[in-house]
């Protein structure tokens, strides 16, 4: 008991909380200090690879801040590595070295972080990225507003996944054919599942 007890001390204090931490019922804790136990338990056994479920989506903005840098804190020091799963590109965008953008189950695109985030685009990453609010105030909002529901993830599609809501759909095509899965010209390993060529979706984005 006197070792897990030390240890339980020093995953405390390792997320930046005071051992007496430990006595305190979840109720007494605030969500940013509840985030800090759970990552606290989750690099209690020492893992290699942490899978993090939006880990910080109900929390403010400073505390996401905290908590981020937490996770950046623990790699930097332990090596391990994260599956981050999100719907924030923002806080994607500050964690990953690669991104993996998913709809209804199928993969949308796959690459590095800093392609991934930038033009060519899938559509559905596209109207992702246009949907992050812009601090300039004298910057016009181009966000790209997606019709429809979302589908379920019981339904099959004979075509393209994201066919019944995107805003560029080529026609019948899009219905009827799986999107093949394109190279985005990079050579580094960038991958769009598209109809359309990948110049014409840059064309059309910039």
């Amino acid at each position: 008991r006197d070792e897990s007890q030390l240890r339980a001390e020093e995953l405390m204090l390792a997320v930046g909380l005071d051992p007496s931490y430990l006595d305190r019922l979840p109720s007494e804790l605030s969500g940013g200090e509840q985030q800090r136990v759970a990552i606290a338990g989750a690099f209690s056994a020492n893992p290699e690879v942490v899978v993090a479920d939006e880990a910080v989506s109900s929390l403010d903005v400073s505390v996401q801040a905290q908590v981020l840098n937490l996770l950046e804190d623990r790699q930097k020091e332990l090596g391990n590595s994260y599956l981050f799963i999100s719907h924030d590109l923002g806080v994607v965008r500050y964690l990953s070295d690669e991104i993996m953008v998913i709809y209804a189950g199928y993969v949308a695109e796959y690459g590095p972080s800093s392609s991934v985030l930038s033009l060519p685009s899938h559509p559905y990453t596209e109207a992702l990225l246009s949907a992050a609010p812009v601090p300039d105030p004298t910057v016009e909002s181009n966000s790209l507003r997606l019709e429809g529901a979302v589908p379920t993830m019981r339904e099959r599609f004979p075509g393209c996944f994201f066919a019944s809501r995107c805003p560029r759909k080529l026609g019948s095509i899009c219905d009827d054919s799986p999107p093949p899965s394109q190279d985005a010209g990079e050579g580094n390993g960038h991958v769009i599942s598209c109809h359309i060529p990948v110049k014409e979706l840059s064309a059309v984005q910039s």
